[in-house]
């Protein structure tokens, strides 16, 4: 039996420049819209430089104008998005006091995705059966066609769960509800073995300040150099990471597809309903909702490693990887 109670703070006093949270939102999307608009007419402005210095389009005048014009409307754009970011946020956007809630005594739940997973869901699960903060361990198996439930069973899962609605995100939303019950905190993780229960401490005490607490993969000191996160998906990650970032200025991202995480439950009470993405862009989906609501979101380091087995994922498709890529950029320009 847990042991654990949330201790309730004081309501933080409301700041006296404080904007309503229906003008924060907006002051956040039309920065996100203001720097893209920006980044764009530098890449533009920066095409018609070359071709005003390399061709003979310099002798044109109607080239020319259109190069200035292009020049003015980038320097605009760019005071207008760097106006918003450093000056808007600052007079619309309160501070935020840091608290401090102990976890002693919670229970922690894990959810283990799986899907197809035979080769590495016994050692996943007996990693984390292994680890002294982990009270339960339940693997939910997205319908694999293989032994993956017997196998994570017979390795001492403590439920198992078949989950029949096809998709990462489905997996994901089955295996949060299904780790909430009893539980203070959840740990959602993968499967295959490219996360380590090791980690789990560390989510742990970064979750005494936060309600939401995600792992990145993009710290090149704890990552193996045969994982997927590889010359092109490691920067795109960061690149999409920073578009976030800029809708909710103020949260530092580095990567957009890490599985592993931690959720106080009654943080997850609050976002259960508003998840709904069942697709492989669940990921961000998931702590953009948080953000949405202003959740304290925090991401931290943690190890990655080559996975086993074959990837259900992006993995080193290129194409696909591209595809994921986009939706993903969707919902940041629809929050």
């Amino acid at each position: 039996m847990s042991v654990y109670k949330e201790t309730h703070l004081p309501r933080p006093v409301r700041h006296p420049r404080a904007a309503s949270a229906g003008t924060v939102k907006w002051v956040g999307r039309f920065t996100l819209w203001s720097t893209t608009c920006a980044l764009f007419l530098i890449v533009v402005s920066g095409i018609t430089a070359l071709l005003w210095a390399l061709t003979p389009l310099a002798q044109a005048p109607t080239f020319v104008t259109i190069h200035r014009l292009t020049l003015t409307a980038t320097f605009l754009a760019a005071a207008v998005a760097f106006a918003n970011l450093f000056f808007v946020h600052r007079w619309l956007v309160p501070p935020r006091n840091a608290f401090y809630r102990s976890l002693e005594g919670a229970r922690v739940h894990v959810g283990l995705t799986a899907w197809n997973d035979q080769e590495s869901i016994g050692l996943a699960v007996r990693e984390f059966k292994a680890c002294p903060d982990v009270h339960r361990v339940i693997v939910v198996d997205n319908n694999s066609s293989d032994a993956t439930a017997r196998i994570a069973a017979e390795a001492g899962a403590d439920e198992v769960v078949i989950e029949t609605i096809p998709g990462y995100g489905s997996c994901c939303m089955r295996a949060l509800a299904e780790a909430a019950q009893d539980a203070d905190v959840i740990i959602l993780c993968e499967g295959d073995m490219t996360f380590s229960a090791r980690d789990v401490k560390k989510f742990l005490a970064y979750l005494e300040n936060c309600d939401l607490v995600l792992g990145t993969r993009a710290t090149q000191e704890l990552r193996d150099h045969d994982t997927q996160m590889d010359w092109l998906l490691n920067p795109g990650n960061q690149i999409v990471a920073k578009l976030v970032q800029t809708r909710f200025w103020g949260t530092r991202l580095t990567d957009m597809g890490c599985t592993y995480r931690a959720i106080r439950v009654e943080a997850y009470r609050r976002l259960k309903g508003h998840l709904r993405v069942r697709g492989s862009h669940f990921s961000p989906h998931m702590f953009i909702e948080a953000l949405k609501m202003a959740m304290r979101v925090i991401e931290i380091p943690v190890f990655f490693r080559a996975r086993i087995g074959d990837s259900k994922g992006v993995g080193s498709n290129k194409i696909k990887a591209a595809r994921v890529a986009l939706k993903m950029i969707g919902l940041i320009y629809k929050a």
